[in-house]
């Protein structure tokens, strides 16, 4: 596993640096949206921005089809002033939402995947929220630590 918090640092020093401009999100206005290449890997980068602070921020990154069917991968971080607040619930959905809405006319069904260390409770009870099937245990390929896999069918109808 990714520790997603550091994609967010990351992603604020690009931001404060002028180094990426991010667009605003077509249904949540108070999200902002930016899709670029991470070594090699289609990335979508979903921020909550306010007075030029990134506050929370989802990170989908593009796995292999998963029967059939393209499969997003979520990370998903807080900054550390702004937790306890619902921003990672509040986030992940609305980046779900929006990426159900942008690929509507080109992907009629897509899987959405979390993998979250077993000992993070507060990740597990966000991915608890956002994905309604139960998780299965596995061990992550990337640390080899025991982990959660929450998987989650979006539908576009």
């Amino acid at each position: 596993m990714v520790d997603p918090h550091d994609a967010l640092v990351s992603y604020q020093q690009a931001f404060k640096n002028g180094i990426i401009s991010p667009t605003p999100g077509a249904l949540h206005r108070d999200l902002v949206v930016l899709m670029d290449d991470a070594n090699g890997m289609r990335r979508i980068t979903y921020a909550i921005v306010e007075a030029g602070v990134v506050k929370a921020t989802v990170v989908y990154l593009a796995l292999e089809p998963l029967e059939g069917k393209p499969c997003f991968q979520a990370g998903y971080a807080v900054a550390l002033p702004f937790r306890g607040k619902g921003l990672a619930t509040s986030i992940l959905s609305k980046s779900i939402e929006e990426m159900q809405h942008g690929f509507k006319r080109h992907m009629k069904k897509f899987y959405i995947e979390a993998v979250v260390n077993v000992d993070n409770e507060a990740s597990k009870r966000v991915a608890e929220r956002a994905f309604p099937e139960l998780p299965s245990e596995i061990v992550d390929s990337y640390s080899g630590e025991r982990a959660l896999r929450f998987l989650r069918l979006v539908i576009n109808e």
